[in-house]
């Protein structure tokens, strides 16, 4: 069996950031990052600080992949974009 340490949540997340990949059919999935000591990590999050800060991350597999890359922030009823990688 394996057993996960999970914490209290630390706030109710009203928004949800995800970086995204747009094929040239307008098909999208959520990239993943080499992030230390955790290894592949979708880069997702419920902070806005932090998804500013996982920008260089997502230039980084838009440069690797040659990919366009969005930044989607997702609300309970709505989304809407928040950056997009220039490739």
């Amino acid at each position: 069996m394996i057993e996960l340490d999970t914490p209290e949540n630390e706030a109710k997340i009203d928004r949800l950031y995800a970086f995204m990949s747009v094929d040239a059919d307008g098909k999208n999935g959520i990239i993943a990052h080499v992030m230390p000591n955790l290894g592949s990590t979708p880069l997702v999050t419920g902070s806005r600080r932090v998804a500013l800060k996982m920008i260089p991350m997502a230039e980084a597999v838009a440069k690797l992949t040659g990919k366009k890359i969005i930044l989607y922030v997702f609300e309970r009823s709505q989304s809407y974009d928040l950056w997009q990688s220039d490739t």
